[in-house]
């Protein structure tokens, strides 16, 4: 179970925002003032309402019965103001968007569980003189039947921790009881109760959870070269005071752990909140770490981000951080980039796809971490580090390319973080790669950046027979990867599949509001005849020669590459190869080794042009693949997945 989507009115700086969050991890990045702590005080303030109105039924009435769990009655909706802890506001008027008390807050949490089912909890926040005034908005009879079959552990289905920001412990702490320490988690206090908390987990019935959170909390701090040994010798029956003590490695004395350091703290403090004993008995954790980053060296950060993902199952967590180190470490697809204004909808940045710089763009294409880390005022020199620490760099021949491969990647069931240095055409690719290879064959990140690049470029005029070996020379010659799709070009790749590329275009027009069965676009008819109408062109001497002089070309500029080992052929036999190579995709109909985006265009426009739209290559064709899904995934991208 996971809150799916949150919806916000009148919050503090929030008017209505709409955030559409992850199952597990939900990292939340911006500028100071952005909202970042206002989303984690809202979801605090949500689990607050609910917690204080959960209530059952001692009679039935019209909107539930008996015995049932419900979430208050007319009679308990008022609380003093000093007895809502979960946000921090000096005086009420803060709590409301523009200080405004007259419009009432909206918190709207939508839960989903393993079947899918959809359940959404609003709760209406008002002030009736120094009280909040705290409401259920519109649950029916139906709504609360669901309610209590949808939470399998009411009275209290979710397990909360919130924790923030921690420099010191103090240096005594008073052994407290459990609702002692939940209310100090609940109130942003838990680094008060850190060593009653790990005094509960100590004593845990089950003995290999402490052990497991030692094994977790060895990793993160020193990636298992060392081993943290925490223990305590305090008994709640006899002491009045917790005391906890730790031995960072072998040489190392004992010490009580309010010697160690900040960042070791931050760690333990947030390692608690994933192994906190109270854990089992819940539908679900959420979990809030106010900018957990602080005080930690960037190699932990990073191992820190494995570890909470590797939590994900019945815990929701959310993060905020304005720190470029977690956010690089993190995937982008738990990245939520918030801005300074008070309405809008959020998705996460797996959603957002490469911008168009322009057309004769050329050198390392911006990521979409760019417009993050460049609003926290990051320096210049932003894209290299983005190939350096990326797990491939690709280059391709055009800006085009690099966006519909990254759209394209998104499809993969573990997405890698591509890095994209587009060259500007494939002469341009031939011409410069070894000067290329000179220099990031020097550039290191545990792998040079020569050994994690590849390059992808358009199959052109090639033969199959050059088609087929080409990659492998390239790769054997100068070590890197290389994969040529079947087509002329990428857009021609659609081609290769007319039932799927026919889907696909029915999809597209969906979204143009264009109703029509991918059964009866014409697209095969619309194939055909443009390969017939082009034929005289292809065997055109014109068009010929033409091809023999790219050929000619790429043969000069593989040969510095390749040292005179490719395409040997003299001129008239290059002449016969072209010719038989056209004359062989015509025979056998397979025009898409010989079209280009021009005919992809033609064809599209041929097969919709009942619908009155028109389809532009240049500005379509990455709308298309937006459309793109697991099930309209072409073959012929298939090298794609091995990139």
């Amino acid at each position: 179970m996971y809150i799916k989507e949150f919806y916000v009115a009148n919050f503090k700086a929030f008017q209505a925002v709409h955030i559409h969050l992850n199952k597990s991890l939900n990292i939340f990045t911006g500028i100071n003032n952005s909202g970042k702590t206002t989303v984690l005080e809202a979801l605090a303030l949500w689990h607050e309402c609910f917690s204080k109105l959960i209530m059952q039924a001692g009679r039935s009435v019209s909107n539930y019965r008996k015995g049932q769990w419900v979430l208050g009655n007319t009679q308990v909706k008022y609380f003093p103001f000093e007895q809502i802890n979960s946000v921090r506001c000096p005086t009420f008027e803060d709590l409301f968007y523009q200080r405004d008390r007259r419009h009432h807050i909206e918190l709207t949490a939508v839960f989903e569980n393993e079947t899918k089912e959809i359940l959404p909890i609003t709760f209406i926040i008002g002030e009736s003189g120094m009280n909040y005034k705290i409401e259920l908005n519109q649950f029916t009879r139906y709504d609360f039947d669901k309610f209590n079959q949808f939470f399998q552990y009411l009275p209290n289905p979710i397990g909360f921790f919130y924790a923030s920001p921690i420099a010191a412990i103090q240096q005594v702490e008073p052994f407290a009881t459990q609702p002692q320490v939940s209310d100090a988690i609940i109130n942003r206090s838990s680094v008060s109760v850190l060593r009653n908390r790990l005094y509960a987990l100590y004593h845990n019935p089950d003995n290999t959870i402490f052990q497991r959170f030692l094994d977790n909390l060895s990793y993160v701090l020193y990636d298992n070269k060392n081993r943290i040994q925490l223990f305590t010798k305090s008994d709640i029956q006899k002491d009045t005071n917790v005391v906890f003590n730790a031995i960072l490695n072998s040489q190392d004395t004992e010490k009580d752990i309010a010697l160690l350091g900040s960042g070791t703290l931050q760690i333990i403090e947030i390692l608690l909140n994933l192994f906190h004993s109270d854990n089992k008995g819940k539908d679900m954790n959420i979990i809030l770490l106010d900018e957990p980053d602080s005080h930690i060296h960037r190699d932990i950060q990073v191992r820190l981000m494995q570890v909470l993902n590797n939590f994900e199952k019945d815990n929701q967590i959310f993060i905020t951080t304005h720190n470029e180190a977690l956010i690089r470490s993190a995937d982008i697809a738990n990245l939520f980039h918030l801005e300074p204004k008070p309405k809008g909808t959020y998705q996460n940045m797996g959603f957002a796809h490469l911008q168009k710089v322009g057309s004769r763009f050329s050198g390392i294409y911006p990521t979409t971490l760019k417009p993050i880390i460049s609003s926290l005022g990051s320096a210049s020199g932003l894209d290299f580090i983005n190939a350096i620490e990326a797990d491939t760099l690709l280059f391709v021949e055009g800006e085009d390319d690099a966006r519909a491969f990254d759209i394209l990647f998104r499809q993969q069931i573990k997405p890698k973080k591509y890095a994209f240095w587009v060259m500007g055409g494939v002469s341009k690719v031939l011409e410069h790669i070894l000067h290329y290879r000179t220099v990031l064959s020097n550039v290191k990140n545990q792998k040079t950046l020569w050994e994690k690049s590849a390059l992808i470029i358009d199959r052109d005029f090639l033969n199959d027979t050059h088609h087929m070996s080409l990659p492998g020379a390239i790769q054997a010659k100068i070590g890197l990867k290389t994969y040529i799709a079947d087509a002329y070009t990428f857009e021609s790749t659609l081609l290769t599949d007319l039932p799927k590329f026919a889907r696909l275009l029915a999809k597209w027009l969906e979204t143009k509001n264009a109703q029509v069965n991918s059964g009866g676009l014409g697209l095969v008819e619309a194939y055909s005849a443009r390969g017939i109408a082009k034929t005289p062109f292809w065997l055109h001497n014109d068009f010929i020669e033409k091809t023999c002089y790219q050929y000619q070309n790429t043969r000069e500029k593989l040969n510095t590459i390749l040292e005179h080992k490719f395409i040997n052929a003299n001129d008239i036999q290059l002449n016969t190869l072209v010719r038989t190579h056209i004359q062989s995709c015509i025979d056998s109909e397979q025009y898409f080794k010989l079209m280009n985006k021009e005919d992809v265009q033609w064809i599209v426009n041929e097969t919709i042009s009942s619908t009155g739209i028109v389809f532009n290559t240049e500005t379509d064709f990455i709308e298309l693949m937006y459309a793109v899904d697991k099930s309209l995934w072409f073959s012929a991208w298939d090298f794609l997945n091995v990139i």
